[in-house]
């Protein structure tokens, strides 16, 4: 039985890189938590020595479980009982959030005051669809892809973000930098959390070039603060969980030359110290959460829906190292090792120029979680100027 506080957000860094490296921890935390289900009737947010500590929001522990499903290693459980623990963890009485308001959200689409519990609750829900998909639960699937899709509700045409709103649907403050109505978070750090949804979200700002206009202005106010802000304030800040996907967008958002821009300033300056106050000054490390995403910058390789869509690939950025090699565990992988290895890569060398997969040119900005069971060399060629023709493929939910 696992203990921890941390499971809050946890699709953008420890969910993908246990499944990288140590896919037997992720296989078998998830089965505890649905053992823990089994012996309480509740999926844990912060399993507490075989109880609940309610910690945080959401069901969180979806994630990880569906992480485990799709990638092909929950395998210390069976994955339908998993489902059904998770649909009933849906639903008003489970661990999904208050009854009142999560019934409110099912009929309506939106939970009433807060913003932050509606993107959490709609990713959550997308992620159940997509292994209710998989199992071939297509009427499951249909009902969560659908409340998957509130997170519409909540978009301001005036401002271009989104905000919480009040039963009635008027909004509840349009204050961009306010947390009011959102757990950790404001409307310019949190808008960006709908990861299943991005090409949607693009949409209704009015295409991919306004999107990325408005997400690289978050960074650029941000970047003389080093990235890190307490909880709900600043523009972008990687001190925290609700923010540590953003700078991965612009790879799904038609412009990954900013990605691997904003990856390579983040984790040099957010979590690029090596003294106890630079390396942890600020941050909200909840047991590694921090330290994962900085792994996953360090590595080039990333998730933005945390491998839980039913295919689940990876996004490829800028890895600092030169070499890097990923031993993989052979009772979950057939391959032996993937490699990661780098040309002409330097502190200014942020950019991609071309990368191969096993000799093979790689044009998409992406790669399937099968491919990287196989094992192989991922080859990327840097250079300091941006080449904007490269991964432009868009990648699959």
């Amino acid at each position: 039985m696992y203990t921890s506080d941390a499971l809050w957000l946890t699709q953008w860094n420890l969910n993908i890189l246990w499944g990288l490296g140590w896919p037997g921890i992720l296989d078998d935390f998830s089965a505890s938590m649905v053992q823990y289900a089994d012996n309480g009737g509740l999926l844990p947010r912060g399993p507490c020595v075989g109880g609940y500590s309610y910690i945080m929001t959401g069901c969180p522990a979806t994630n990880m479980i569906v992480s485990a499903y799709t990638k092909g290693i929950l395998t210390k459980t069976d994955p339908t009982h998993a489902l059904d623990v998770i649909v009933r963890n849906h639903l008003p009485g489970g661990m999904m959030g208050d009854s009142t308001r999560l019934q409110f959200y099912i009929d309506h689409g939106w939970c009433p005051g807060n913003a932050g519990e509606t993107l959490e609750w709609c990713f959550q829900d997308w992620a159940a669809g997509q292994m209710a998909k998989k199992l071939g639960k297509s009427q499951i699937a249909n009902q969560f892809e659908k409340r998957s899709r509130g997170w519409e509700h909540l978009f301001n045409p005036g401002q271009k973000l989104l905000f919480p709103k009040k039963e009635d649907s008027t909004w509840l403050q349009e204050d961009a930098l306010s947390g009011e109505g959102w757990i950790e978070a404001n409307a310019w750090q949190g808008s960006w959390s709908i990861s299943h949804d991005i090409p949607k979200l693009a949409e209704l700002m009015g295409g991919n070039d306004t999107l990325c206009e408005k997400l690289n202005y978050a960074f650029e106010q941000s970047a003389d603060d080093d990235f890190v802000f307490g909880y709900g304030s600043g523009y972008v800040s990687y001190a925290n969980q609700p923010g540590c996907s953003n700078a991965h967008v612009f790879n799904v958002a038609g412009q990954p030359w900013l990605s691997q821009y904003w990856v390579r300033r983040v984790n040099e300056q957010a979590y690029g110290g090596i003294t106890p106050d630079r390396g942890y000054g600020g941050h909200d490390e909840d047991q590694g959460q921090m330290g994962g995403v900085s792994a996953l910058m360090s590595l080039g390789l990333f998730s933005l829906t945390g491998n839980t869509s039913e295919n689940p690939t990876y996004e490829i950025t800028s890895p600092v190292f030169d070499e890097i090699i990923i031993h993989l565990d052979p009772k979950y992988y057939s391959g032996k090792t993937f490699t990661i290895r780098t040309h002409n890569n330097n502190a200014e060398n942020m950019y991609i120029q071309k990368a191969h997969l096993n000799g093979r040119n790689q044009e998409a900005v992406w790669f399937t979680h099968q491919d990287f069971a196989k094992g192989g060399i991922l080859e990327l060629w840097m250079d300091k100027t941006p080449n904007k023709k490269w991964g432009l493929v868009p990648i699959p939910n």
